[in-house]
């Protein structure tokens, strides 16, 4: 198992049916993933063979009916063409990373259906504790230290958000 496996907070099964991610207004919306390099290595295939990554590094849009959907997103049925090697900002989501000018925070996004129905509670907590040790790895801040470029600024979105904890050092 890589070191980069990160433990799926929202379930597969509900991940896939929710209408929410993978959905953009504009197509070059902040909340499209930005691939680190692990991401860029392992769809290494696709960004050489296709117009996948635009100049900043994001994954590219495909408009339909006035929104942005993901390159990889199947509106149809809902699913991801690259769901097993999605990129880490995907796995990690509804939790994120914003780049503030003290520090890298983790937050929550509180959009998220699954988030709504499971912030007050104990598998919250246990996920949010897994998190913390999970950032401790020092092959994940290495990982982190080298891949700034992941890093948002989502404060424009604070009211969306709950802050967690902050990582520092890196």
């Amino acid at each position: 198992m890589s070191a980069l496996f990160l433990k799926q907070f929202v379930p597969s099964e509900v991940c896939l049916k929710c209408q929410g991610c993978c959905r953009y207004k504009q197509d070059y919306s902040v909340w499209r993933p930005k691939l680190g390099e692990e991401d860029k290595k392992d769809l290494a295939a696709l960004i050489h063979s296709g117009d996948i990554l635009d100049s900043y590094g994001y994954l590219k849009t495909i408009q339909n009916c006035g929104q942005h959907f993901c390159k990889f997103l199947n509106p149809q049925n809902n699913t991801c063409g690259i769901y097993d090697k999605r990129p880490f900002e995907c796995s990690l989501y509804p939790f994120i990373l914003s780049q503030t000018p003290d520090a890298v925070k983790v937050y929550v996004h509180l959009s998220c259906p699954y988030v709504q129905d499971y912030l007050p509670r104990a598998v919250f907590d246990s996920y949010v504790t897994y998190l913390k040790e999970f950032f401790r790895n020092p092959e994940i801040r290495q990982f982190l230290s080298a891949n700034k470029q992941m890093f948002h600024d989502y404060s424009s979105f604070a009211p969306e958000l709950l802050h967690l904890f902050d990582l520092t050092y890196l």
